[in-house]
């Protein structure tokens, strides 16, 4: 679980004088745009995404200010949900400089939804900053005005809808009020349980700086006090117990902790791609298979009695259904918040941090390590009998060319699940959105995290792995590292306007890795693929009949197709910039590029 160092100055280190009252622009809207900006980067945010429009243009003169210049890098996504997604994926790459998405009024804020309910669930802090119309313009029919307020309910940390400052300039209490409202918010995004904030910004006329007509001096210009809130402090390890019939289960984000207290102990660790803790010895490939046939039988000697579960598991049936719902294993989760994950509803005990209650001697332990080993070469053999395909092969080669020093961004498809079932240990950092296993805006929030590591790689002169759950990603490399998406051709379509960046704007170093197989494979292997296969095709899998090059192309991606056995070659001819690699079956190589 990553802890914000926003919150809290270094120690020894004394408060931040605060922020200082920005000169009159003659339009209050700007003022308090600047006063915003200046917060926000006095409490360490250093990106944020907007898209165009026109109730927001004070944000956009603002983050232009003398004052904030330089401390905010700005980024602009003409499709509000690609910026939302992009400005997840800078705080999924560092949860300590939350993202910043910014928007006009009306329609605009609705394509925020999706990005928000993903933070929501994820855990990540998001700031979404929407502006509005004044009181006066609301529920009168006002042009581009909806009920912004409120309008992301049970998703949100902290909630604030702020009133319009004075036209012509801000006063003094207009301003305090909103840099306590920031603070407020990035505490709440950022602290002991991180996700999205909302703060609507009613503005009036004038929307632009202008020369005052009369004087506006500020009677107190004194620097506005900037609140900082004390640093979370992690939770104490509470003891559980441990056997040999003991498993631990790391789903999505559990982290190195799930990897240490299975090692520990010599348990098997059944662990997802993006777990963070899907290597050492502990380590099960190819669970998924042999946890099937484990729970279909009462008497198979490696069924589990107990099993700890550290993240948020969602890939496998044979885990969240099979395994965690079956009436003999007493299931104990590893959480340190209220909405822990429990979809079986069957867990007995939740600890916020745990270790392991062991008392085994060397007799036992020798045991365990023999089980362990069991598990690992029966996993194995059931794992050889599963049928493979060009879309497996695909998968891992983009796995095996994931370097330490690398990032991989996982769509939620089959892909994911080939993953699972015939990756290896990782090697780099790998993201996926699994808090609700949405397709939305993948290609945005991949963009987001390739932007937030190339930032770091500029500070560091090299991918020092900041905010990674795995002990490779922590180890600086002797060059950056590269970022990668791979996703279906439907997951990919979906967000086709995440590969749209302006000529103006900082273009993300990405591969994105399509596999297109002409629809949604993972139909396939669900319940659904006993449906006619009319229906089958026509409403679950949905073939698409797009040319994927062309379309990356004429947005701007500079597009090549390659078969599954030559994307390992592509892949190791590595470069800067936004490339898409579209991945077929068959044997030839082109490149969509006129």
């Amino acid at each position: 679980m990553h802890q914000s160092a926003l919150t809290a100055p270094p120690v020894g280190a004394s408060p931040s004088a605060g922020v200082v009252p920005p000169e009159p622009t003659g339009s209050g809207a700007v003022d308090q745009a600047v006063a915003i900006w200046c917060a926000l980067a006095e409490l360490g945010v250093t990106d944020a995404v907007l898209a165009p429009g026109s109730r927001s243009a004070p944000l956009v003169y603002g983050l232009s200010a003398s004052q904030v210049a330089g401390r905010i890098r700005a980024h602009v996504r003409i499709d509000e949900r690609a910026a939302a997604y992009t400005a997840l994926g800078l705080s999924r790459h560092d949860p300590e400089h939350p993202g910043v998405v910014a928007t006009t009024s009306g329609t605009a804020t609705a394509h925020l939804h999706a990005a928000v309910m993903e933070a929501h669930h994820s855990r990540i802090p998001l700031l979404v900053l929407t502006a509005d119309r004044p009181a006066e313009l609301r529920d009168v029919g006002a042009n581009q005005t909806t009920r912004q307020p409120g309008m992301f309910p049970s998703l949100l940390r902290f909630d604030a809808d702020l009133p319009a400052p004075t036209a012509p300039c801000a006063t003094t209490v207009e301003l305090r009020t909103a840099v306590s409202t920031l603070a407020r918010a990035l505490a709440s995004a950022t602290g002991e349980h991180p996700g999205p904030v909302h703060l609507n910004l009613a503005f009036r006329d004038p929307l632009v700086p202008r020369a005052p007509t009369e004087p506006h001096p500020r009677q107190d210009q004194a620097p506005i006090v900037l609140t900082r809130r004390a640093r979370p402090v992690p939770p104490a390890p509470q003891p559980v117990p441990v056997s040999s019939r003991t498993v631990v289960v790391a789903g999505d984000g559990a982290g190195p902790a799930a990897r240490e207290l299975a090692e520990q102990h010599s348990l098997p660790l059944l662990a997802e791609p993006s777990s963070g803790a899907r290597g050492g010895p502990s380590l099960v490939p190819g669970y998924p298979a042999l946890l099937a046939q484990v729970m279909a039988d009462r008497e198979h000697p490696l069924r589990p009695e107990r099993a700890i579960v550290l993240g948020h598991p969602t890939l496998s049936r044979s885990v969240v259904g099979a395994l965690l719902g079956a009436d003999d294993v007493e299931v104990i989760v590893v959480d340190p918040h209220l909405d822990w994950a429990d979809a079986a509803r069957r867990a007995s005990l939740v600890v916020p941090a745990v270790t392991g209650q062991d008392e085994a001697d060397e007799a036992e332990l020798s045991r365990r390590r023999d089980r362990l080993e069991h598990w690992q070469r029966t996993a194995a053999e059931v794992s050889a009998q599963v049928p493979q395909n060009w879309q497996q092969q695909a998968a891992l080669a983009v796995w095996d060319a994931t370097d330490t020093a690398d990032i991989l961004v996982l769509g939620s498809s089959s892909l994911v699940r080939d993953l699972e079932q015939h990756a290896g240990p990782a090697r780099g950092r790998v993201i996926a959105n699994r808090g609700l296993a949405g397709i939305d805006g993948t290609t945005a929030m991949a963009g987001g995290i390739a932007l937030a590591h190339q930032a770091l790689t500029e500070v560091t002169g090299a991918s020092a792995g900041v905010g990674t759950d795995t002990d490779a990603g922590s180890a600086a490399a002797a060059e950056p590292g590269r970022v990668r998406l791979l996703v279906g051709d439907l997951t990919a379509l979906h967000d086709l306007t995440g590969l749209i960046i302006g000529p103006e704007e900082q273009t993300p170093d990405l591969d994105v890795v399509i596999v297109d197989d002409g629809g949604g494979r993972i139909f396939s292997g669900l319940e659904h693929a006993a449906a006619p296969p009319g229906l089958l095709r026509r409403f679950f899998t949905t073939p698409h009949g797009t040319d994927i090059a062309a379309a990356a192309t004429a947005l701007g991606a500079p597009a090549r197709v390659v078969t599954a056995d030559r994307l390992s070659t592509a892949l190791a001819q590595r470069g800067l910039g936004l490339r898409v690699l579209i991945v077929h079956e068959g044997s030839s190589t082109h490149s969509a590029t006129p």
